[in-house]
């Protein structure tokens, strides 16, 4: 019976022949052992993967043009590939298998793999990547990718993959990959699982696409014109399962096994720390040492709605931030590092715009003077059919008492509530509802009647939006409005609204932004920094409204067959604020010119044009010098991002201008070095990386500031599955230095070993008289954590 079964399933394609209408995924019932030797019948076999067997039985690479099915992407979009790269996909009860030949043109060179560590970036890398979508509503799906050493990389497509792929989510799957000379061989089987679809769907939407940078080339399977990006889920291809012993009107995939999916999580860590933040620390000073035990859990309600519980989580192994320069009135934004808040994230976090968010998960467990410990956390989300994504989130975090102050932080229970509703194509409606309590806490507020009231500390952000992104791609859009509650906030008040549209062609890009936030709209569990103004003389925040209009336009040229440029073109834009009676406070424009190199470098010059009418006092450089009123100037500014395929590629940018009463000269980068592979296999082991900024300001001959950013990391990979990192931060700006050694051992999939050490040091004041200040150790904690997943 199974030898029947097999004939038929290699009859329906073997595994991924490109039909009339869609590529077939067949059903296979034999086992299929992922080693990248491709031994199995269902491969030996398939039509797409164009190999002939010598006498011993083995795989000989043949080129074949009848087999030519991918289009190249970069450096041009309407040729076939020069560099061929076959494919194969099946599937059992428990796997979705996936096979690819990618040629190797050149093997003389060396493959361009900045190291061996996973979750690569596919702008430096060579790869090959899968781009899946269950649900075929061209906004969310899935994206794994192996390189030629076998690293791993998987990531969720988001908002329909016009910004690329988040790589933070994580998720158990298996690759293999044997190099061979003039070609290279990668085998993946991805357990269902691990994905979310709908059972009873036939047709999934996929691409495959390939990264052959030594040989300056991205192709992929489904065409993907050049200005958009490559994971865009609007131009996958359609994917049929085919299964022989599923009979009538059934998906294949109704036969894949439901396992109990429960996934157990649990941790063991223990922190030793010593000393505290702005003040100096001894090596005689006592070291407190910090046990702890938690765990997470995922349970699969269905095939595509999940359940998360987390239980005294720990984030010790977390990745620092980078650090920023602040030059402006308002807090900066960082982003997400912690695994339970990435998995779906986008279906909380992307309401709103970047500085209009109505839940920004680092609110919950990170308070201004460091961590504030989670007691524990449950979140549902995924899809109901296939049009419908649904998220709930409940986290309550523990009070804390603050040293520094003598305050406490109270204990908070935050909910969170989405709901999106596909529409059209790829375009949603949505709904979001957040709000946090803080627990046992009392606010006088003045009501209607003007009496002095008492409630529970609360504040809630209800919002509903709109998302447009049409077949093509050409248009994309976003219109919201958002409503927040809180004890005291009188009627028909606290409202935030904004629209966003762009069209995007070859040749023109035309893009149209607007955004009002009310004094009284408070998202204290979101990101909404443009309303809080600081006054230095009063030492008060002071809240105001705001407007922002930001109309862009580009027009790219795209010459034929230039041996030098791909293409260029000239960028005019304005960003503007305006306060409450629409009088403007901010403005920012600039006129560009882009050149983008057939190597893969950019330049970009332009002419900027800044406008500013403060309203409160404003110390930029902390110096005690306040600027207020009307001021505006020019400058230049400058960018050059080198080949980034060579071994030493880099970032760099310089801008020269006014600044307020005097001139600013600013000049900054980022550089990496990756050391030539080492061994018989050439393998890429140790990558050095640098970033920098410099800033001078002169304000005449009152006083000259200067500030610097310098950041040095290293990353040294053992093997594919073990790392190190080591990460040096100097901010003269913050007057901090932070140094963070990080050790990462995964010994199988989703389990990890992590040893963890950070020194922080500060500024402070010299007792000596000949010495103004110094930096000293204030802070350092060594943290070891051992995370295993039950599955």
């Amino acid at each position: 019976m199974k030898r029947l079964l097999l004939f038929l399933g290699l009859i329906a394609v073997g595994g991924a022949l490109r039909s009339q209408s869609a590529t077939v995924c067949a059903f296979t019932p034999e086992p299929v052992v992922v080693d990248g030797l491709l031994n199995e019948s269902v491969w030996q076999r398939s039509p797409s993967l164009g190999y002939k067997i010598d006498e011993r039985g083995r795989f000989v690479w043949q080129r074949d043009g009848s087999i030519d099915w991918f289009t190249q992407q970069y450096p041009y979009d309407t040729s076939r590939s020069e560099t061929q790269t076959r494919f194969a996909m099946a599937f059992d009860e428990k796997y979705l298998y996936a096979v690819f030949i990618c040629e190797n043109r050149h093997p003389e060179k060396p493959y361009v793999i900045q190291s061996l560590k996973r979750d690569f970036s596919v702008t430096n890398t060579d790869a090959v990547v899968l781009t899946l979508s269950p649900f075929n509503d061209g906004q969310n799906g899935f994206s794994f990718g192996v390189t030629p050493f076998n690293s791993q990389r998987e990531g969720s497509v988001e908002n329909g993959g016009g910004f690329g792929v988040t790589t933070a989510w994580d998720q158990v799957w298996y690759s293999a990959t044997q190099r061979m000379g003039d070609y290279w061989v990668a085998e993946v089987a991805i357990p269902f699982n691990s994905l979310r679809f709908n059972p009873m769907q036939k047709l999934w939407r996929f691409n495959v696409a390939r990264f052959d940078f030594k040989n300056n080339e991205v192709s992929s399977f489904a065409r993907v014109p050049r200005n958009f990006n490559i994971s865009s889920l609007v131009f996958c291809d359609s994917m049929f399962f085919s299964n022989p012993a599923v009979q009538g009107d059934v998906s294949a995939l109704a036969a894949v096994k439901k396992n109990k999916n429960l996934v157990l999580i649990p941790y063991v860590s223990g922190i030793g720390q010593q000393g505290q933040s702005g003040r100096r620390t001894n090596l005689t000073d006592p070291v407190t040492a910090a046990p702890k035990l938690g765990f997470d859990a995922k349970v699969a309600l269905s095939r595509s709605l999940n359940l998360d519980v987390t239980v005294n989580p720990d984030f010790a192994q977390v990745d620092v931030d980078v650090q920023q320069v602040n030059l402006t009135r308002y807090s900066l934004f960082f982003p997400e590092r912690r695994q339970f808040f990435i998995e779906n994230s986008d279906l909380f976090a992307s309401f709103g715009f970047r500085q209009i968010r109505p839940f920004f998960s680092r609110r919950i467990g990170l308070g201004s003077q460091g961590l504030v410990p989670i007691v524990g956390g449950v979140r549902m989300s995924g899809k109901i059919g296939s049009n419908v994504r649904l998220g709930l989130m409940n986290i309550t975090t523990q009070s804390q008492d603050l040293m520094s102050s003598g305050g406490v932080i109270p204990a908070t229970n935050y909910s969170v509530f989405a709901l999106q509703r596909k529409v059209f194509t790829a375009s949603n409606v949505a709904v979001i509802a957040v709000h946090d309590q803080r627990l046992n806490t009392l606010v006088n507020y003045v009501d209607r009647q003007g009496r002095v009231a008492q409630s529970g500390d609360y504040n809630s952000v209800l919002g509903t939006e709109f998302n447009l992104l049409t077949k093509s791609n050409l248009w994309a859009g976003k219109g919201f409005v958002q409503k927040s509650l809180y004890p005291g906030l009188r009627s028909g008040a606290g409202y935030a609204h904004a629209t966003w549209l762009r069209y995007r062609s070859l040749n023109w890009t035309a893009m149209w932004n607007h955004e009002y936030v009310s004094k009284q709209f408070v998202a204290r569990t979101g990101f909404v920094p443009r309303t809080d103004n600081y006054d230095p003389v009063s030492g008060k925040v002071i809240k105001y409204d705001y407007w922002r209009l930001e109309p862009m336009l580009t027009y790219s040229i795209y010459p034929k067959r230039n041996k030098h440029i791909n293409h260029y073109g000239l960028v005019l834009s304005n960003s503007s604020y305006y306060d409450s009676s629409f009088h403007g406070t901010e403005s920012e424009s600039e006129l560009g010119l882009d050149l983008n190199f057939q190597n893969s470098s950019l330049f970009h010059v332009s002419v900027d044009h800044s406008y500013y009418d403060l309203f409160l006092p404003f110390d930029p450089l902390d110096e005690g010098k306040l600027f207020f009123g009307k001021y505006q100037w020019t400058g230049v500014h400058t960018e050059f991002t080198t080949n980034n395929r060579k071994p030493l590629s880099g970032y760099l940018e310089a801008s020269y201008g006014g600044y307020f009463m005097g001139r600013k000269a600013e000049f900054g980068g980022n550089l990496s070095y990756r050391v030539k592979g080492v061994g018989k296999q050439k393998l890429p082991l140790l990558l050095f990386a640098a970033n920098f900024n410099h800033i001078n300001v002169l304000m005449g001959d009152s006083f000259t500031s200067a500030i610097n950013l310098i950041g040095f990391k290293t990353e040294y990979s053992i093997n594919t599955n073990t790392y190190f990192t080591g990460f040096v931060q100097y901010n003269t700006q913050s007057e901090k230095m932070n140094v963070n050694l990080r050790f990462q051992w995964r010994y199988r999939p989703m389990s990890d070993f992590f040893l963890v050490y950070s020194q922080n040091y500060d500024q402070f004041q010299s007792v000596l008289p000949n010495r103004s200040s110094y930096f000293g150790p204030s802070f350092r904690s060594l943290a070891v954590k051992w995370v295993y997943w039950f599955n």
